[in-house]
């Protein structure tokens, strides 16, 4: 009899092993197993959304001899808008870009905005209609004209109010060109 219990309760002992090799997965086991269609569909939270209105991308593109377009990337999050630097009337806070005054190069024209903004009527700003506000990814391109062939590091900086955070922006940048190689930057100095 005693042979018989013990029989049968090793019996029950191996039959109730989990093989836990089997049950182990990690999270790359159950993301590769996801299709790759909904992995991407999934909303993102927390820590993953920008934690600032906007974010600036400065380039130059070389269009001829001496002959450049700087472009101003504003990319925008969480329903942040500012007012175009073509809105009329005297506006502190619209979207303006400055250097200092310089014998190495020349700004030519108007900043070229893409895509341009429609004036639209806001009842928060009292405005009667006249700011057009950017509330869209939008880039903007000026031309610079280099006159000299010496190297050269000259400051600046783009202002703007960010909306509706309602805070005056000025970042420092900096145009400088070395052995001929032309930069335009954000100066974090």
């Amino acid at each position: 009899m005693k042979n018989t219990i013990l029989f049968f309760s090793l019996f029950i002992l191996l039959s109730c092993k989990i093989d836990h090799s089997k049950t182990k997965l990690n999270s790359e086991t159950v993301l590769a197993e996801i299709p790759k269609s909904e992995v991407s569909m999934q909303p993102v939270y927390g820590p993953n959304l920008p934690s600032e209105p906007y974010e600036l991308i400065l380039d130059v593109h070389k269009l001829s001899n001496g002959i450049y377009d700087l472009e101003i990337q504003m990319l925008l999050y969480n329903n942040a808008y500012y007012a175009s630097p073509n809105a009329k009337g005297d506006l502190s806070g619209k979207f303006a870009f400055f250097v200092n005054n310089n014998d190495f190069f020349i700004l030519k024209n108007n900043f070229i905005e893409t895509p341009l903004t429609n004036k639209n009527y806001d009842s928060s700003t009292n405005d009667k209609g006249l700011t057009s506000w950017v509330g869209v990814n939008t880039s903007y391109k000026q031309k610079l004209e280099i006159t000299t062939t010496e190297d050269f590091e000259i400051n600046g900086f783009i202002q703007f109010t960010i909306e509706p955070r309602c805070t005056f922006e000025k970042i420092p940048v900096i145009i400088k060109c070395k052995n001929g190689v032309v930069k335009f930057e954000i100066n974090n100095c």
